[in-house]
């Protein structure tokens, strides 16, 4: 074996131009899968902790609310509701919260919003909520006050100081009113909250919809420490909370997210196949060029005993070795790339800003560096290659010896 490599080493080394360009092909097919692979998978992960940060990994609900999200389907929360989810491996934190619908009105305008009930430490804690707010203050525990987005507050015409009027269903059929000061006006990425939400405290929520008990959520939103573990994490909660109780993966809430990228990932593939035919012809052209070259040199050894086979493994190393040098100068090439625009985006600006913050996602453009892509993307790589080695088997199976020193 160790002849074998000696002569196919310097085999490739007749003509340093081919094994140059065929180098390359190698390099650039792989540098460019990978920064486009790193790229998607980037803006996939951005998107995808968007949303658990507001969804959470995880969330209880009453039996039947992810199906039909009425303040009916709602509950009341027990400490041992929390203890349990709380003293299971893997979770980090909960975050009860309660959310319905109703009607804001100030002075001659009305607009139906969403309320959200939130405990303004925790939601602060796990969202950074109050860096969000560019008029007046964030939200106090124990006040009676409210804070809207900025988009909503433009189309009431309502400042700090003034008294939001608020009119919806609330618990068990019963009218929920109450009026509450503006201390607040916050701008999210989304247009959509911005244009909507109405954040409360979680007591006020709760005496909003139902005066005469407390402890209303529906639901609460559970964030583990790995992501690996959500299915086990949820297949726990379950059994420890019963049937009373349903346990939703964040992966069924964001099911349309989900759904989008699935299409986005199908179609990066389709760019990938592509990228990876030519760089297959490229190899192969190369290994062609090779075999053709070396017909008279194949006959002469042949003709002095050199079994066929072994010149079959010559070929198959020459590829090998042309396939992983190519490779290792890719990943030099494009580890640093990725690992710097991993830490530092690029940002994006126009009009696919703004269509990235009504998605409520940080518009610039993020970059993955988990090791699986790397290991998928060369082995793939290293596959074409050596599939190209395919052809002097068959060439040398039925190869002439005769007819090749005529030519």
């Amino acid at each position: 074996m160790k002849t074998l490599l000696k002569m196919a080493w310097r085999n490739l080394w007749r003509n340093r131009r081919r094994t140059y360009l065929t180098t390359a092909s190698v390099v650039l097919a792989l540098v460019l899968a990978l920064f486009m692979r790193s790229m998607q998978f980037g803006s996939y992960e951005q998107m995808i902790a968007a949303g658990v940060n507001q969804t959470g990994h995880l969330q209880v609900h009453d039996t039947g609310y992810q199906a039909n999200q009425t303040i009916e389907r709602s509950f009341f929360y027990k400490k041992e509701i929390g203890d349990k989810i709380l003293s299971t491996s893997g979770v980090v934190s909960i975050l009860p919260h309660l959310e319905t619908f109703s009607l804001a009105s100030f002075g001659e305008k009305t607009k139906g919003v969403l309320i959200s009930g939130i405990d303004p430490a925790e939601q602060n804690r796990q969202t950074n909520l109050s860096e969000k707010i560019i008029h007046g203050k964030y939200l106090g525990k124990q006040s009676a006050d409210v804070i809207i987005g900025d988009k909503l507050a433009e189309y009431l015409k309502i400042n700090i100081g003034d008294s939001l009027v608020l009119i919806g269903q609330g618990f068990e059929g019963i009218t929920a009113y109450g009026i509450y000061p503006v201390v607040g006006i916050f701008h999210l990425p989304s247009l959509k909250m911005n244009n909507q939400l109405v954040y409360m405290s979680l007591g006020d929520a709760q005496s909003f919809v139902y005066p005469y008990q407390g402890g209303l959520l529906t639901g609460i939103l559970v964030f583990i420490n790995k992501s690996s573990a959500l299915n086990n994490i949820q297949i726990q909660l379950r059994h420890k909370l019963g049937k009373t109780y349903e346990v939703v993966s964040w992966k069924v809430m964001l099911s349309d997210l989900l759904e989008t990228i699935k299409i986005d990932n199908t179609s990066g593939q389709i760019m990938l196949i592509v990228l990876y035919l030519i760089a297959a012809f490229g190899i192969f052209s190369t290994v062609l060029m090779m075999t053709m070259e070396k017909r008279k040199q194949y006959a002469i050894m042949i003709s002095i005993g050199m079994q066929r086979r072994k010149l079959v493994w010559i070929s198959i190393i020459e590829t090998f070795i042309i396939a992983v040098v190519g490779i290792i100068v890719g990943l030099m090439v494009i580890i640093p790339v990725l690992i710097y625009l991993h830490f530092n985006p690029i940002p994006i600006t126009g009009e696919i800003a703004k269509m990235y913050l009504q998605f409520n996602i940080e518009p610039v453009l993020p970059f993955s560096v988990k090791i699986h892509m790397f290991l998928v993307q060369t082995s793939i790589i290293l596959s074409l290659s050596l599939l190209s080695a395919l052809y002097p088997i068959f060439y040398l199976s039925g190869f002439n010896v005769l007819k090749a020193f005529r030519h």
